[in-house]
């Protein structure tokens, strides 16, 4: 390939990103929005800056796309992180005593097994929705942690080891109770 040719290439590709590039100041875009969606629920300044770190972190580590101030969207489902301060996992949509609940209670969509970082329902939480798909559980829980079956009643899920070998199955929905996620490394909705 001649110079002329290989510069025009590289000029190209800067020019065009590769398609890597453009997707970037979308998301980055959004942010503005994000930290907005976040102080109108009762966050300051710098915990809505803490909750976009947390977000960052998550998208690095697990990939997906920030839907909301505190909500990260995969093909599979979602993930929800607790507003700084707060115990649960809450939609966003305008006042902070909603995140404040004074007993422990899933808040998992119906039709969907949730898996929560911390005892009681607390911390983040991932939903799975979709049957005979297995799917990585979030790197970071390597303890406790509690989950909730909220499928169809008599539903089933599935715990799966790091090598993808069966663990266990969950009991039928509705039910929840509190685990260790250390030995599980996959999850099967049902």
């Amino acid at each position: 390939m001649n110079l002329r040719k290989s510069l025009t290439l590289v000029t190209v590709s800067i020019v065009l990103g590769g398609g890597v590039a453009l997707a970037a100041p979308s998301a980055q875009a959004d942010q503005p929005a994000f930290q907005s969606q976040a102080m109108d629920s009762g966050l300051t300044a710098s915990e809505a800056t803490q909750l976009q770190r947390t977000i960052d972190t998550l998208l690095a580590k697990e990939g997906g796309r920030q839907t909301a101030a505190n909500e990260i969207r995969y093909a599979d489902g979602r993930l929800l992180v607790p507003l700084p301060g707060e115990k649960y996992v809450r939609e966003l949509n305008g006042s902070r005593a909603e995140g404040t609940a004074a007993s422990a209670r899933h808040t998992c969509t119906y039709k969907r097994l949730c898996g929560y970082s911390g005892r009681n329902y607390t911390g983040q939480e991932r939903e799975w929705y979709q049957c005979n798909v297995l799917y990585k559980k979030p790197s970071a829980w390597r303890s406790g942690g509690s989950w909730y079956n909220n499928q169809t009643p008599g539903r089933q899920g599935s715990w799966y080891d790091y090598n993808k070998r069966f663990l266990s199955h969950t009991r039928p929905a509705p039910y929840g109770a509190n685990g260790n996620w250390a030995p599980v490394g996959y999850v099967k909705a049902c």
